[in-house]
């Protein structure tokens, strides 16, 4: 009789040992990507764009091509209106590499971005457009417009962490990246003209 209820007493034990082992197995959570970083947020922050404009004459007139580099920085943070965090950002242009970036090319062109939870805005020229969206999604669309009064623009995420290889026309450099965003814009079409657009981040 003794032995009969060890043996109960044993396979009771098991039995909690088993619900113990599965009551304690670990949850598996996927992270969410909310590609913040793509949307630098931090003072001092710089990017340098280097630039080529190609202006047709016509035939018969020939071509001008301008190289030169745009420095944007992020100069200081704000409140805007709605109590919002807000960059201040400073713009500098330059035709060669020797020249001090010292020159703002005018007033007007200092800008400025808000980095919400959902959404990357900057304002350009008194107009606001929503840059990203977050998170992102390949294919996803938006109106980057939608704060302002413009014609809607659909914006839509082409490619995301991607790597990127990159020759610089002025240092003639190569850079790589390696995960971007793309972010293509479509504007101005029409039956004589298609503008097309895209950035990457």
């Amino acid at each position: 009789m003794k032995r009969k209820n060890k043996y109960w007493l044993l396979a009771i034990s098991c039995g909690l040992l088993a619900i113990t082992f599965f009551s304690c197995k670990k949850k598996e959570y996927t992270r969410i990507f909310y590609g913040y970083d793509y949307f630098p947020n931090k003072v001092g922050h710089f990017i340098i764009y280097e630039c080529d404009s190609i202006v047709h004459l016509g035939s018969g007139y020939g071509n001008f091509d301008f190289k030169f580099q745009i420095k944007e920085v992020i100069d200081s943070m704000y409140n805007n209106n709605q109590g919002q965090p807000t960059q201040r950002i400073v713009r500098y242009k330059r035709t060669d590499t020797l020249t001090p970036w010292s020159t703002i090319i005018l007033p007007e062109k200092v800008w400025t971005a808000t980095f919400l939870s959902n959404m990357a805005i900057r304002q350009e020229d008194n107009f606001q457009y929503i840059k990203l969206v977050f998170p992102p999604s390949l294919n996803e669309t938006w109106n980057g417009n939608g704060l302002n009064t413009l014609q809607a623009s659909n914006y839509q995420y082409t490619a995301l962490n991607s790597p990127y290889y990159l020759t610089t026309a002025v240092t003639h450099r190569n850079i790589h990246f390696d995960s971007t965003a793309t972010v293509s814009e479509t504007k101005d079409s029409s039956f004589l003209n298609y503008g097309y657009y895209f950035e990457q981040y």
